[in-house]
């Protein structure tokens, strides 16, 4: 995992103008105990409160696919380390740059059809901020 953390820092420095000098922890655990500490049904987290990513253990890392999972975890890290959180309306704007990263890491891999719900359409419904 350390391994992958690194390489996904040096593609974001690269590819994004994010900036991460201290990476987040990631926690790997069963995907049960993942829904039971969230109580919703998710593959990955970022909890910004404890800087760290919690990721199921089904999440194949060694996957294209897998990794885009890690770094758009990677993308709330940073937002929150950035400040760049405290500037949302709401919780799910930060989903906008995180999407977008990871159809941009996808598309670099030549794997985004893998993910056809990663469109543009999707990220601005999923980025939203629900209506009062």
């Amino acid at each position: 995992m350390e391994m992958l953390l690194i390489v996904l820092i040096q593609w974001l420095h690269t590819n994004t103008s994010m900036v991460i000098e201290q990476p987040p922890k990631v926690v790997v655990m069963t995907h049960k105990a993942l829904q039971k500490k969230y109580n919703w049904t998710m593959h990955a987290v970022y909890n910004r409160q404890e800087k760290v990513i919690y990721l199921s253990e089904n999440i194949d890392i060694d996957t294209p696919i897998g990794a885009s999972v890690v770094l758009h975890e990677l993308v709330h890290h940073y937002q929150n380390i950035s400040g760049l959180v405290d500037t949302f309306q709401c919780s799910q704007q930060s989903e906008k740059l995180a999407y977008e990263t990871q159809r941009q890491y996808l598309l670099d891999k030549n794997v985004a059809k893998l993910m056809p719900e990663l469109n543009e359409f999707n990220i601005t419904m999923l980025s939203r901020c629900s209506m009062p």
